[in-house]
C-alpha cells in the first residue's frame, strides 16, 4: 500500500507529542534520543523529519515527496509534538491541512503508525540521514516516477 504524506505527517505529529528530552537531545527520561534529521522511504515516497527540542517539546519540519504514476508531489509542513521515553506524538500542519501521528523511538530509529485510507495502520520507518541523502532519494523518485502495479504504504497527510 502506498504511504500517503498526510498519514505520515499525522503519525509524526502524535509521535513527537509524547517524546521527552534530555540534556543532549530528546531522551524522554533516559530513553533513546530523537535524531535531528530522519529520512524514510518506500517505493513511491520519501519523507524527511527535521526536529529541535526543548524539554519534552519538539518542533520542526516535515518534507515529503510522493510519486503517483509519472507525477511527483511535494509537501512541506510544520511539526510540533512531544517525546516521552520511546513514545512520540506529532502534529504536522501542511498548507492543505494537518494530521496527527504516533510512534515509537527505538535507538535512533523512529517508527510511525500511519493510518491508511482503508482504516488499517501501517508502520513507516525513519532513520538518521542528512539533507543530501533526502535530496538524492527525491531525485531518484523524480527520475523513476512511472506507473507501478506494486502496492505501497500510504501516508495520508490530511487534505483538511
Amino acid at each position: 500500500m502506498p504511504v500517503r504524506p498526510a498519514a505520515l505527517a499525522a503519525t509524526l505529529t502524535c509521535l513527537l507529542a509524547t517524546v521527552g528530552c534530555g540534556a543532549s537531545g530528546l531522551t524522554g527520561g533516559g530513553g533513546p534520543e530523537l535524531p535531528h534529521t530522519l529520512v524514510g522511504s518506500d517505493y513511491n515516497s520519501v519523507t524527511m523529519l527535521e526536529t529541535d527540542s526543548s524539554g519534552k517539546t519538539v518542533t520542526g519540519t516535515l518534507d515529503t515527496s510522493e510519486a503517483d504514476g509519472a507525477n511527483v508531489t511535494h509537501q512541506h509542513g510544520r511539526v510540533s509534538g512531544t517525546v516521552s521515553g520511546e513514545r512520540v506524538t506529532l502534529t504536522v500542519d501542511f498548507e492543505v491541512g494537518g494530521t496527527a501521528l504516533k510512534g515509537t523511538l527505538s535507538g535512533s530509529t523512529l517508527t510511525l503508525q500511519a493510518p491508511q485510507p482503508d482504516g488499517q495502520i501501517e508502520d513507516y520507518v525513519l532513520k538518521p540521514h542528512d539533507v543530501a541523502y533526502y535530496n538524492q532519494l527525491v531525485q531518484e523518485l523524480q527520475d523513476n516516477a512511472t506507473p507501478s502495479p506494486l502496492p505501497s504504504l500510504s501516508l495520508d497527510f490530511g487534505q483538511g
